[in-house]
């Protein structure tokens, strides 16, 4: 069965991203590491610049050690991981697809940046990728989630992207579960072996 790495958002904990896991696919086997850079009141997988920009070298840097030999991508037992990240753990999420395509069956980007308006991703060969965006996100450019869509889709990933009346915080209605369980259940299906 295929397992999902779960990547908390920049000042949180692994239990954010692990209660959605939970909600998201109960019978499925998940990781959900600490960011290794103390932030705010948690912690994140990456540092931005003081003008909030991403240092595209030092991103790039860390997804590689992440899928290095000694680093923290790993699920237990399991040879085919779901990306699953929610806003820098979707950016980091990104950043690991990138360096290491064939270590992942797909993404799940929630609430996502571009790395950089001009990123390229590597050929994908129709991995599925799931993005779900706020359209009233504080947090982000309005251009955001659509530029990376582009990115993906320059990458022949087989992109599906869903725009809810949302800000950076998770739908009050639930729709960034129930969308993303339905797109896991038809991309995945709990019975998919590795």
């Amino acid at each position: 069965m295929i397992g999902i790495l779960g990547l908390h958002g920049s000042s949180q904990h692994p239990a954010f991203i692990s209660e959605f896991l939970v909600r998201l696919a109960p019978e499925r086997q998940y990781r959900s590491p600490k960011g290794p850079f103390a932030d705010g009141d948690g912690f994140t997988f990456f540092k931005r610049r003081t003008d909030r920009s991403i240092p595209l070298d030092e991103i790039m840097a860390l997804a590689r050690q992440g899928v290095s030999a000694d680093g923290f991508v790993t699920v237990s037992g399991l040879a085919e991981i779901l990306l699953v990240g929610y806003s820098s753990g979707a950016i980091f999420s990104s950043a690991l697809l990138a360096v290491a395509p064939e270590r992942f069956v797909g993404a799940i980007l929630l609430r996502p940046q571009p790395i950089s308006d001009d990123f390229t991703f590597p050929e994908l060969s129709g991995k599925p990728v799931l993005i779900i965006s706020g359209l009233h996100d504080e947090r982000r450019e309005p251009q955001h989630a659509s530029r990376i869509a582009e990115q993906l889709t320059d990458a022949n990933a087989a992109l599906t992207h869903h725009q809810l009346d949302a800000g950076h915080a998770w739908s009050p209605d639930n729709r960034d579960l129930l969308i993303a369980r339905t797109w896991l259940d038809e991309n995945f299906p709990p019975s998919s072996k590795s």
